[in-house]
């Protein structure tokens, strides 16, 4: 079997940076053993997650100082991978002695993963400064280990018309024949509109405003996917008329790195600008949207993988609707970036 091509010299969400501590981290990400730690000096450091010398898992061993300890013979390995201790006879390191490590870059919560030969390029780094900002937004996160493909994933979010059928909680009867899709392409970042003016009140919007709330609002949804499978995605409503800014919002980040070739893990952070201080809430929304994803999304996804059979959707010629414009067009761009990719 063929081993799946990932886009390389980019970055992969690896872990939330409450994740790392002393205790090393198993994580496959993109069918290779990470181990993830976080060091005396509070440094996140990666490393293959195989010894060197034996083969052992080094993310069975202990943290010193900033090194990792294998726990079979005692070499230790430095953040950048190279072995700086030996205590086996008179302690000459061999000069293979070392252990393949990963650029990581700790942003908006978000440890961050250089997947590639070339040296990373924080430029390339998706940021959310919505995440870094306490006093206008307070934010709320998830994981989940999908079994499917992750473009499916993508997918999934790129088409919210499922929301009346999956999440019909979160959309009332008729929402899909009250939305006004749109699709455009800017560069390789591909953006998904959904327009619902005079739409009838969520309750987590109607929460939102209080006792104040409308009856009706404006909505709006926009998703861009940026590749290889990095989704920001905003929410936000208003009075009907009123612009965008006037009512309130969220802003949210899904990301999405393989696993393996049919397994995903699936990164979320779900930031608002309203009920702030509300921690009540907040352990609420938390729950509800990792449910939501556990119990809806997630299901449906490993449901439709299966059904697939390990094949890849091109193959099996999938009907198609209005609102698959722009999950088909983010396909289509990562699949010529990973092409000009093998061909250089």
């Amino acid at each position: 079997m063929t081993s799946p091509v990932y886009l390389s010299n980019t970055w992969y969400a690896a872990a939330f940076s409450a994740e790392l501590s002393t205790t090393p981290l198993l994580r496959t990400l993109l069918g290779e053993p990470v181990a993830l730690y976080r060091g005396a000096s509070g440094r996140a450091a990666a490393l293959h997650d195989r010894c060197p010398h034996r083969f052992a898992p080094l993310h069975k061993g202990e943290v010193f100082g900033d090194d990792l300890r294998c726990p079979y013979h005692g070499l230790r390995f430095d953040p950048q991978g190279a072995c700086v201790h030996n205590p086996i006879g008179e302690g000459k390191i061999p000069k293979a002695a070392c252990a393949r490590s990963y650029p990581l870059l700790e942003r908006d919560g978000i440890v961050w993963l250089w997947w590639g030969d070339q040296p990373a390029d924080e430029s390339k780094l998706r940021r959310w400064p919505e995440f870094d900002d306490s006093e206008r937004y307070t934010c709320v996160e998830g994981y989940i280990l999908v079994k499917g493909e992750y473009q499916l994933i993508a997918d999934n979010l790129l088409d919210l018309s499922h929301a009346e059928f999956l999440h019909p909680y979160l959309a009332t009867e008729g929402f899909n024949r009250r939305t006004q899709y749109s699709m455009e392409q800017q560069g390789n970042t591909v953006v998904a509109r959904n327009w619902r003016p005079s739409e009838p009140i969520s309750g987590l919007f109607a929460f939102a405003y209080g006792d104040d709330a409308p009856t009706h609002v404006d909505h709006l949804s926009l998703v861009k996917w940026e590749a290889p499978s990095t989704l920001r995605l905003e929410i936000g409503v208003t009075r009907p008329g009123q612009p965008p800014e006037a009512g309130p919002r969220s802003y949210q980040a899904h990301l999405i790195t393989p696993e393996t070739a049919h397994t995903s893990h699936y990164f979320w952070k779900w930031g608002r600008d309203f009920k702030l201080a509300d921690q009540e809430f907040s352990t609420k929304l938390q729950a509800s949207l990792q449910a939501a994803f556990e119990t809806e999304d997630g299901p449906m996804i490993e449901a439709q993988s299966v059904h697939m059979g390990g094949q890849p959707q091109e193959a099996l010629k999938p009907v198609l609707l209005p609102t698959d414009s722009a999950s088909l067009r983010a396909r289509r761009v990562l699949q010529q970036l990973i092409e000009q990719q093998v061909a250089s």
